[in-house]
């Protein structure tokens, strides 16, 4: 029976031995797991900061050359549309003459010439140029006033260019004591801001008996006009 008994007290020492010596294995695991797990982890958010840094400085990169692309074509842009400006898709320019000589009061002066008609915006029978867009113009007229003879007498003539019924420029000239066939030119220039449906023209505003705006087949009257911007 003794012999019974401590064979048994050996077996459960044995065994608790073992136990513990198992306990302690499991516990070493999951402590090895947990400080694998941590080194893990480390090395992952390293990696990610790394990744994540480098995407930083891509969209860094990316934002650079967004930027630099977005200036460029606004320079471009610019670029053509100063030259849409400076060379219009549709250009408007007139040349227009007369062949016989006028001298009818606040009538319009009429054409009978085109040398140049580029758009078609001046009407010769009318002689009134309307604006086909919104723009600025320039026109010039020039022609050639004839007098008769006169003694101490002192006599005119006046052309000014109308707007839409509005004087906006005048030329006169005059002279006294004149001879038979004496001639004397006169000039008007204007440049104006012109909305699309503006008409513009010539009229003699006033002379004297006799007095003419002189013209036949070698032309002396001119009238030019042109779109200079849109």
């Amino acid at each position: 029976m003794a012999r019974f008994s401590f064979a048994l007290v050996l077996v459960l020492a044995c065994w608790t031995a073992n136990s513990s010596a198992a306990a302690l294995s499991v516990e070493d695991k999951l402590q090895q797991l947990t400080d694998s797990y941590i080194q893990f982890k480390e090395v992952v958010g390293a990696k990610n900061a790394e990744l994540q840094a480098q995407l930083e400085q891509q969209q860094v990169h990316h934002n650079e050359i967004k930027s630099e692309l977005t200036s460029k074509i606004s320079q471009l842009e610019a670029k053509i549309q100063q030259q849409e400006r400076a060379h219009p898709s549709s250009p408007v320019y007139f040349y227009v003459q007369r062949s016989t000589p006028f001298s009818t009061l606040a009538t319009p002066l009429p054409f009978d010439l085109a040398v140049l008609n580029v758009g078609n915006a001046m009407d010769l029978a009318t002689g009134k140029f309307t604006a086909p867009r919104a723009g600025i113009y320039a026109f010039s007229f020039s022609g050639m006033a004839l007098f008769p003879a006169t003694s101490g007498v002192y006599v005119w003539l006046s052309a000014s260019l109308f707007l839409n019924g509005n004087v906006v420029g005048s030329a006169e000239v005059d002279e006294a004591n004149t001879v038979e066939d004496q001639w004397s030119p006169l000039f008007l220039q204007s440049t104006l801001s012109l909305q699309a449906g503006d008409q513009l023209w010539l009229e003699i505003e006033y002379d004297t008996a006799g007095v003419v705006l002189h013209d036949d087949a070698d032309h002396y009257t001119h009238f030019n006009g042109w779109m200079l911007d849109e």
